[in-house]
């Protein structure tokens, strides 16, 4: 075969971008160009289409994320502040392909990947999250990069009662419990998104941890996608909002995205209903699978496991230079000095003065 040539796109071929996503059965609602374009605005980086070329035709591609940050340089997919977990390489009729053309293809493309990076942008590190359910990380063994497995939970949703019938016993509990004592789940629009983002916010501020990007990113996403691939649902008690969550949909899959902040209601779980709700609205509208994001803290997969979904794979692959690889332990220092230094602000917060 010939070799597979790697450069980016210009603007003026930009409307190439949303059509390969099309064609690509691992892309994420996140690999449209508008969403790419979102981050890029509001992240303080620069957005690169890179597409690997096979004669005239495109057979693989990646968005990447430029950030500079001291003099160093990074190329991220996705990036760390958007609030998305996964990104990574396409490669258009993947499932139609024989697994010879898939080998080439990826391998070949991420070769050539490798050589023009260096050869054009000359970073320090590169870090990918790959999309779902990509199984195949020997191209990125094979070039070096450290690869960590990670999981999401994903089901399939077409037949509810099953569904039902596979969640853990206290889990069925907890959801009727919610329904008893009145609890509803609606879904909403600008008001309620926006009150589940301030609720986020709220709660990473209570833990003194920064909002990783800004509410004018949130606002901007919402004016683009919603309806068609954002969804809000609002668990209400006595018509005041409690807590919510927002779920992404794009092809035959919803994914709980964000939200379902805790709430003081004891022994009540209104994010077990939500989850319960969602579900049910997935497979009334149509969709085959649910995707719960993000499966690998014990405390949080513990909660999440209790659905007794599928295990979904993705990878994390990154690559350093040395200068980064230096500059990492300095960096470690510096967050155990700031949760030191948190932990002393939360002592001395419950010191009773005589």
């Amino acid at each position: 075969m010939s070799e597979i040539v790697v450069r980016t796109l210009n603007e003026d071929e930009y409307g190439l971008w949303d059509d390969l996503v099309e064609r690509s059965p691992h892309a994420t609602v996140v690999h449209k160009y508008d969403w790419l374009k979102i981050i890029e605005e509001h992240t303080n980086s620069k957005l690169y289409l890179f597409v690997g070329y096979l004669g005239n035709e495109i057979v693989a591609a990646i968005p990447f994320f430029c950030r500079k940050k001291y003099f160093t340089k990074s190329l991220l997919s996705p990036i760390n502040t958007a609030m998305i977990q996964n990104l990574g390489p396409i490669i258009p009729n993947y499932d139609d392909l024989k697994q010879d053309k898939r080998e080439f293809y990826f391998r070949e493309f991420q070769k050539e990947l490798d050589k023009a990076l260096e050869r054009d942008i000359k970073p320090n590190s590169i870090s990918i999250t790959t999309p779902p359910n990509l199984l195949d990380a020997r191209p990125y063994v094979w070039n070096n990069y450290q690869v960590t497995p990670k999981y999401n939970y994903i089901k399939n949703i077409e037949n509810l009662q099953e569904v039902w019938k596979g969640f853990k016993k206290q889990l069925r509990k907890n959801i009727e419990n919610a329904e008893k004592v009145g609890l509803v789940i609606e879904e909403g629009g600008l008001e309620e998104y926006n009150f589940i983002i301030n609720s986020l916010s709220k709660r990473l501020s209570e833990q003194e941890v920064t909002v990783p990007t800004s509410k004018e990113y949130f606002s901007t996403l919402y004016d683009r996608f919603y309806p068609e691939n954002i969804k809000i649902f609002m668990a209400k008690l006595h018509e005041e909002p409690i807590t919510g969550i927002i779920v992404t949909t794009y092809r035959d899959k919803i994914s709980i995205w964000v939200g379902a902040t805790q709430t003081d209601l004891k022994g009540i779980y209104p994010v077990d209903l939500l989850q319960w709700k969602i579900i049910e609205w997935g497979n009334k509208n149509g969709y085959k699978y649910c995707e719960i994001l993000g499966a690998n803290m014990p405390s949080i997969s513990y909660f999440k496991s209790r659905y007794n979904f599928d295990l979904e794979i993705y990878f994390y692959v990154r690559k350093a230079d040395s200068i980064r690889q230096m500059i990492r332990p300095f960096e470690a220092v510096k967050q155990s000095l700031v949760q030191i230094h948190k932990m002393f602000k939360h002592k001395r917060g419950h010191t009773k003065i005589a």
